[in-house]
């Protein structure tokens, strides 16, 4: 059997990774879903076409939102494990960048979505979530092998 110990100030790492990371992806689901009614653009299509977006900027901000949501659920999960992992060994370090990443998220979907940029080049306001999803991962594994080698 095997007995985890939580580090005291672990409620802030739970807080950013099963509270603010899927609150985010809630009101992504959100804008992406009124985006969809403005644009027009019947379910199952996942995205609207070139003609579309030729016709209806709203269908282009849509793409928008879809294409900005679809990144936000493809990182999410990882980015979540990352942070309650690292936060068993550093939880305010785990928590704070954790938080970081919600902030770059955050930037990158109002870019991409919001700023009227070709192609949804606004997102790049926020791509420094990579840095610090990065950083929960190198956090992660920086732990893990410090527990490891304790043993």
């Amino acid at each position: 059997m095997v007995a985890i110990t939580l580090p005291e100030n672990y409620g802030a790492v739970i807080a950013v990774a099963l509270g603010a990371i899927p609150v985010l992806g809630f009101i992504q689901g959100a804008i992406t879903g009124s985006t969809r009614k403005a644009a027009k653009v019947p379910y199952p299509h996942s995205y609207a076409t070139v003609e579309q977006c030729k016709e209806n900027p709203k269908a282009e901000q849509f793409n928008c939102a879809q294409r900005a949501h679809t990144n936000f659920m493809e990182n999410a999960p990882q980015t979540m494990l990352f942070t309650l992992v690292a936060g068993l060994k550093y939880p305010q370090l785990a928590a704070g960048i954790g938080a970081a990443w919600v902030v770059f998220r955050c930037m990158f979907l109002y870019g991409y979505v919001y700023s009227g940029k070709p192609n949804g080049s606004g997102r790049q306001i926020g791509a420094f979530f990579w840095l610090a999803q990065g950083a929960l991962w190198g956090l992660t594994t920086f732990g893990v092998a410090r527990h490891l080698i304790s043993y």
